[in-house]
């Protein structure tokens, strides 16, 4: 005996199956980044900070790293200039 499956019920399986996979993916990420939180490295203003120049990361000025570019001057957080004080 060949159990064939019907075209109805093909075409019903592949109508919902992507709304279904992307739910399961939104779900997950969802699940997965609830509990992030920014990590705040000084309680100032956000008038008073600056933006990482590399990863974006806010912070207050003490708190980040100053790099001269040939007379311009931009800021880093600590994590992303760890590695450049290594060297």
């Amino acid at each position: 005996m060949n159990p064939t499956l019907s075209p109805e019920s093909f075409d019903t399986f592949f109508a919902w199956a992507p709304w279904v996979i992307g739910l399961v993916i939104y779900l997950t990420f969802f699940l997965a980044k609830r509990r992030e939180t920014a990590a705040v490295h000084a309680a100032v203003p956000a008038g008073e900070t600056f933006a990482c120049a590399r990863c974006g990361r806010r912070g207050a000025r003490d708190a980040m790293v100053a790099q001269d570019h040939g007379g311009a001057v931009s800021y880093v957080c600590t994590e992303c200039a760890a590695p450049q004080l290594a060297h």
